[in-house]
């Protein structure tokens, strides 16, 4: 119950509100509205003005006079000469004369033979052959004015043999082979220039002890074998192969 009283309270003050507000409005509209002017101003006239302007006259088209057209020249017209057909005459066959025989008159001697005249006959000529000709000799070889080969080896021989006596005597027994009794044979390689002088010495077949193939080398370099050097071996020789024996006694 006490809600419903307060409800009705609480529109009883809503509506007196409203009431006030709507009076309000009407009395502000009542003093705006007449002073409000309705009338709206129009802008003032603009004249126009338009000024005819008269045309000018075009300028006048100058008449143009077309040129007389340029005669044209026919070509003249090419005419193919025509094929000339040779006439030709028909020639007349010449009468042919034929010689008449003249019969021999009987008081006319008749003409002697002709004589015959006896031709010899020609001999046989035998055809020749003839023989070939040999064909020259091969020319002789140059004759080498150099030593002969025979000089060379002999020279080669008697060298070595004196080079082989320059080596044994200049040769040394080693002690310790010498000691121990140890022989052997020591076949060397030497190398010469064409002067004489030795550029090399090799071992080409041992001894079987390396003091007796030192010793035989060395024996080498203590001798002059520039001094056996024929002239006959230079540009021949550049090598000899020489045996140093060493033997106990």
């Amino acid at each position: 119950m006490e809600a419903l009283i307060s409800h009705s309270k609480s529109n009883e003050h809503l509506l007196v509100w409203t009431l006030i507000c709507s009076v309000l409005l009407h009395a502000l509209i009542a003093i705006v509205v007449p002073s409000f002017d309705f009338t709206t101003e129009q802008p003032p006239k603009q004249e126009l003005t338009v000024e005819l302007v008269q045309p000018t006259p075009p300028e006048p088209i100058a008449e143009v006079t077309p040129a007389p057209p340029t005669p044209v020249e026919p070509e003249p017209i090419k005419e193919t000469p025509k094929p000339i057909k040779k006439i030709e005459k028909a020639v007349e066959p010449k009468p042919v004369i034929e010689p008449v025989a003249e019969t021999p008159s009987e008081t006319q001697p008749p003409s002697p033979p002709p004589e015959v005249i006896a031709v010899a006959p020609k001999a046989e000529v035998k055809p020749t052959f003839e023989a070939p000709k040999s064909p020259p000799p091969p020319p002789e070889p140059p004759q080498n004015t150099g030593p002969s080969q025979s000089d060379i080896d002999a020279a080669r021989s008697a060298y070595r043999n004196q080079v082989q006596r320059e080596l044994k005597r200049n040769q040394r027994y080693p002690k310790i082979a010498e000691t121990r009794g140890i022989e052997g044979d020591v076949k060397l390689e030497i190398s010469i220039d064409d002067e004489g002088n030795v550029t090399s010495v090799a071992v080409a077949e041992s001894s079987g002890n390396s003091a007796l193939d030192d010793a035989a080398m060395a024996a080498v370099k203590r001798s002059n074998l520039k001094q056996y050097m024929q002239d006959i071996l230079r540009g021949y020789v550049d090598k000899i192969t020489v045996t140093v024996g060493f033997k106990l006694a």
